[in-house]
């Protein structure tokens, strides 16, 4: 796999694969540590090419496991320390591995051998004299690199394994857009490995011997402490969705003198707004701003533009981009017929970066991946496109999927896990929108019985219980108890008029 022999490449220099605070991890070291990781897979394992499971957040030896388990020709599923321990048992339930590493201690009983930090500690040291695995051990063609789990609509996680043969597909693609003036350099790492955004990092900013650059979620809660911490990265590549930029845009600090060497912004995960345009552009002469697009299933992105001064004054909104040379966009109608030109329809992407289609679900694969005449694979993005001069844009989805923060989320899988709450009959959960994209999501709840709670006490109360079923960013901000719910002429929930009452 590329990224394994890059590695090995650029363990003979004196590179450096990735700061962390005050730990640094040489390319050596992480050829070293992949190759001990992987040795003990092999040998505790035999055969078995059952993916790992990584539970954690931004360790340093997070890195050596994903390449680790690379090396011993299996995947890995980064699961980030925002999942409740509840949703991280169903995962694992569902991957039914037989390694898990986890660096936090939460004392999953799984069946599976679970190491800890220490203990991975003590595994990479009695292994490091091993030496190289051999290749033929290293993953290849459609054996699933990684499997994220996403948001579902029936309240549990689904899981989208991407493979060794769709990344070295992105790799060629994406690669002319890392270009900066100089091969190494540095690339911010804040993006969670449990998101798939962060393969631009992981794979492609590896890829070409660059510095990962981590970001952890407390420098997030302290603004102060991460303005420091830019202040001496040197970085030259950011890479992030818009939203971690526009948490930095209101601190005056954030501008080229704070990162002088910074050549480039690339963007996914969420629209990209006029307002985020306008202020980098402003701060940022120097930089280049590089919008992009694409779902989990199909590899992380699929398009690529780079945002001019025209685009960002049209009255249109921010493109998503130019399909990459190996993607083909269709635009479809209802009835899956092709829309002239201008009109709004659903996006299919047909590339070999889709994947083979949902984890042990073959009932959701064949309602949203398709094989096209060529034989290549195809995906029902669920997103409203048209295409004007070449460029896509993005109008919204076409169900109740959303992205939050760049990760995408089901609506119904927050309101059937609301149902799980004490004292909840009924949820109805909205999206509320600031500058073309998601801001917060509000709840509206019916209640089993009356509780004589404040709406405070209540909204707290609710929130507290949900942290047993939902990621952080999955939790309403504002949560309503209504006595009844408005319905439409179809007897459905009128969201419409909820959203009025907000």
């Amino acid at each position: 796999m590329f990224v394994l022999e890059k590695i090995g490449q650029y363990a003979k220099t004196d590179r450096i694969a990735l700061i962390n605070r005050d730990e640094k991890l040489s390319y050596a070291e992480l050829d070293r540590l992949s190759d001990a990781f992987a040795s003990y897979l092999l040998d505790s394992f035999g055969d078995d090419r059952t993916p790992v499971v990584i539970y954690g957040h931004k360790e340093t030896l997070i890195l050596p496991c994903m390449y680790g388990a690379l090396k011993a020709g299996r995947g890995y599923v980064p699961v980030d320390i925002t999942v409740p321990v509840d949703r991280v048992m169903q995962i694992v339930e569902d991957v039914s591995p037989k390694a898990v590493v986890d660096f936090y201690g939460i004392g999953l009983q799984c069946g599976a051998e679970v190491l800890s930090g220490s203990e991975l500690g003590r595994i990479l040291d009695e292994y490091s004299s091993r030496g190289p695995v051999p290749r033929s051990f290293w993953i290849t063609g459609e054996t699933p690199a990684y499997i994220l789990f996403t948001s579902g609509s029936t309240g549990k996680p689904k899981g989208v394994p991407i493979t060794c043969a769709n990344i070295e597909n992105l790799y060629h693609e994406l690669m002319p857009w890392m270009q900066t003036s100089s091969e190494g350099g540095v690339i911010l790492n804040q993006i969670s490995y449990s998101f798939d955004v962060s393969v631009v990092s992981v794979y492609m900013g590896v890829s070409r011997g660059m510095t990962l650059y981590t970001i952890d979620k407390h420098m997030l809660e302290n603004l102060g402490e991460l303005f420091d911490y830019f202040e001496k990265s040197e970085c030259c590549f950011w890479v992030s969705t818009p939203s971690f930029a526009e948490m930095c845009v209101p601190s005056e600090k954030f501008n080229q003198n704070l990162l002088p060497k910074l050549e480039k912004f690339l963007f996914c995960g969420e629209i990209l707004t006029h307002k985020l345009v306008d202020e980098l552009f402003s701060r940022f002469p120097k930089a280049k701003v590089i919008n992009t697009y694409g779902p989990t299933e199909a590899t992380v992105l699929v398009t690529a533009v780079e945002i001019t001064v025209e685009m960002a004054n049209d009255s249109l909104q921010i493109p998503i981009g130019y399909p990459l040379p190996e993607v083909t966009f269709r635009i479809v109608d209802p009835q899956g017929n092709p829309v002239p030109p201008g009109e709004q329809g659903e996006l299919l992407i047909i590339s070999n970066s889709v994947g083979p289609g949902y984890y042990k679900r073959p009932d959701l694969t064949e309602k949203a991946f398709f094989r096209d005449a060529s034989g290549k694979r195809g995906y029902h993005t669920g997103d409203s496109c048209f295409e004007k001069n070449g460029l896509y844009y993005y109008c919204g989805r076409l169900d109740n999927q959303i992205k939050v923060n760049g990760y995408r989320v089901e609506i119904e899988d927050i309101e059937n896990n609301l149902a799980k709450c004490s004292n909840i009959a009924r949820a109805a959960v909205l999206p509320v929108c600031e500058d073309e994209k998601v801001a917060y999501l509000a709840a509206f709840v019916l209640l089993q019985n009356p509780d004589g709670m404040t709406s405070l006490k209540r909204s707290l109360k609710i929130k507290e219980e949900l942290k047993q079923y939902l990621p952080s960013y999955m939790i309403p901000r504002k949560i309503v108890a209504l006595d009844s719910f408005p319905l439409n002429t179809n007897g459905k929930v009128d969201r419409k008029e909820l959203m009025k009452r907000l």
